[in-house]
């Protein structure tokens, strides 16, 4: 019992030491960066484009899909109409 208090301890003052100093921890990609860093804008910039991209790609996919359908709307609209033949 008293090794498990003991490991427990260890545990949270570790997590105390890591939590207090994000650079140790390397807690995300943009803490210590200073707001005029070259890293900083990169890091955020390609954050955005990695968000921003299966919106467009789902985007472009729908208006193919969309003009697609409308010309061949368009072509059924244009084309003769079938003839009826008796036999």
């Amino acid at each position: 019992m008293k090794k498990r208090k003991l490991k427990a301890a260890a545990i949270a003052i570790a997590s105390a030491i890591v939590a207090a100093a994000p650079r140790l921890a390397n807690a995300c990609a943009t803490c210590g960066l200073s707001e005029d860093s070259h890293a900083l804008h990169a890091y955020k910039a390609s954050t955005l484009f990695l968000l921003v991209s299966p919106y467009v790609s789902f985007a472009a996919i729908g208006g193919i899909t969309y003009f697609a359908y409308r010309r061949a709307i368009r072509q059924d609209r244009n084309s003769a109409p079938p003839t009826i033949t008796k036999l």
